[in-house]
């Protein structure tokens, strides 16, 4: 047997190990169970105390029960991207219900707001507190309402409308204060935030203390009143990374502590296993990338000879020029009609400017209509077995991200954005991927970082939408995963039809599982 073979053999028992020990950390730590609250939401309740797979404890006497939280996923995110936060309150005496909202992670209902919109979730968040105001294993009377981003403003808003809860804690969001005044109220936002939160949060904070001159870290007004505000910036995360970092969660920890009056004698737990498993399990998965690629390439034509046609800085102009052209007519939504809310924006921009590529390379006479046909069936199957091993393998890894598995409906969306990406991953190939393994794989790294550019600057210009700023890491992450299979595939093949179509399946797949959806069957 091949070494190579051995290696990617020696790869898949690592990584199936990996996996294994992460769905023991998850079902160890704090006791949580799935509940579903009324109007069919999907939320996880997290109790002190460790987990108990067959059965719950009985309810303690209502003096012993733990004051209870309410924690809210931002835009683009779900309740599994806030479980680290989660399970770290409930590893400090909290309970904690984490909810999906409409069209989020695994809520059947449909998105009806937006991420401006913190009013449009209000009946989301107080199904929750109505829940925990009935569960005997709380204590009902002591609440908070937590959320990130546009969780965030949902909890400020339900915070200013409900006058009997204990407290509100915005991280890296808030954007308008209601009819009644919140109760002890925290603004906790990233050093590395956009410039809109992080004047937001400190503005708000200043207006509730009625302080001219705010000072961040800083408590103003008075707990046992009810009136203690701070804004509070954490150094060295972003807008996605606040909701795992220690030094938040133990800061929101002892606001808790002064909002409910707890004293407390221990040190704070922040620590979480799942987050390095998950970390170390990524890491071989983008090494397994690697056999994969090349056992999918193995299984189509090989192209061979040179390719005719633009090459070089030449096809990353037209990649770009392509890209730039497409902004403005993508403002218009061509891809309105798929059901996903930002998703069909980034679909729209690829779908025009795959057109666009498409054409030039037809005009030109470079188009290998030839190559794409030959063995188009072939390349199909095996970019989409290239992608449902990907697949499986990254729903494996969620844990502590977030809900990738397709419903119903997601997975039409998925159909409906792969032909919509398909021509411009085709034509992205034939730009720019040529020549031998190592410098067509830098010619395609080049591409990539100049799409990650050109949405910089498409934002900048109001002509995309903003949220593509704070998830672009996320974006460049899947850049280079895909990258590195498309690579291996490349090195094997040189076949641009099943790197493109595997691309396609890819990229189609995050804007499908991720985005908000407004269309339920």
């Amino acid at each position: 047997m091949k070494i190579s073979r051995i290696i990617a053999i020696g790869l898949a028992v690592l990584f199936i190990l990996a996996i294994a020990r992460l769905a023991r950390l998850e079902n160890g730590g704090p006791s949580h169970i799935f509940i579903m609250l009324p109007g069919q939401e999907p939320a996880t309740m997290y109790t002190p105390g460790p987990a108990r797979q067959f059965y719950m404890e009985p309810p303690k006497p209502a003096a012993e029960r733990p004051p209870a939280v309410v924690l809210i996923h931002g835009f683009m995110a779900d309740r599994k991207l806030m479980s680290v936060l989660a399970r770290r309150l409930a590893e400090n005496g909290y309970a904690v219900l984490a909810i999906d909202v409409n069209g989020h992670g695994e809520n059947s209902n449909p998105f009806g707001g937006g991420i401006g919109e913190p009013g449009s979730l209000r009946e989301n968040v107080k199904r929750a507190v109505d829940y925990l105001r009935s569960s005997p294993f709380v204590d009902g009377s002591r609440i908070v309402v937590m959320g990130h981003s546009m969780g965030a403003g949902a909890a400020l808003d339900y915070a200013t409308h409900d006058p009997n809860l204990k407290g509100a804690v915005m991280i890296s969001g808030g954007w308008q204060l209601g009819p009644e005044r919140p109760k002890d109220a925290l603004f906790i936002f990233a050093e590395r935030d956009p410039d809109m939160i992080q004047e937001a949060s400190p503005a708000l904070a200043s207006s509730l203390a009625g302080a001219a001159q705010f000072e961040l870290g800083k408590t103003y007004g008075d707990f046992a009143q009810g009136s203690a505000v701070e804004a509070l910036r954490v150094p060295g995360v972003d807008h996605i990374t606040i909701v795992y970092s220690a030094a938040a969660a133990a800061t929101i920890v002892r606001w808790l502590d002064s909002t409910f009056g707890i004293a407390r004698t221990a040190a704070i737990e922040v620590a979480d296993a799942r987050t390095g498993a998950t970390g170390f399990a990524l890491l071989v998965f983008v090494i397994i990338l690697v056999p994969m690629g090349r056992v999918c390439g193995s299984m189509v034509a090989y192209w061979a000879g040179e390719r005719p046609g633009p090459s070089g800085w030449i096809g990353l102009l037209i990649l770009g020029g392509a890209l730039i052209a497409a902004m403005p007519l993508a403002t218009a939504d061509p891809a309105a009609f798929v059901p996903v809310v930002v998703g069909d924006i980034q679909l729209s921009w690829f779908a025009v400017a795959g057109l666009i590529m498409v054409g030039v390379l037809a005009l030109s006479h470079t188009l290998d209509w030839y190559r794409i046909r030959e063995g188009a069936g072939a390349a199909i199957f095996a970019a989409a077995g290239g992608f449902a091993a990907a697949y499986v393998c990254q729903i494996a890894m969620t844990a502590a991200f977030h809900h990738l598995s397709l419903s119903p409906e997601r997975l039409m969306v998925m159909a409906m954005a792969s032909v919509l990406l398909f021509p411009f991953w085709m034509g992205f190939e034939l730009l720019v991927r040529r020549g031998g393994a190592a410098i067509s794989t830098v010619w395609a790294a080049l591409g990539r970082i100049l799409i990650v550019v050109l949405i910089v600057v498409g934002v900048s210009l109001e002509m995309l939408p903003f949220f593509l700023m704070l998830i672009l890491p996320i974006i460049a992450l899947n850049f280079v995963m895909i990258e590195i299979f498309s690579a291996a595939a490349y090195s094997a093949s040189r076949n641009l039809t099943l790197i493109a179509i595997f691309e396609t399946l890819w990229f189609a797949w995050l804007i499908a599982a991720s985005s908000p959806i407004t269309f339920m069957f």
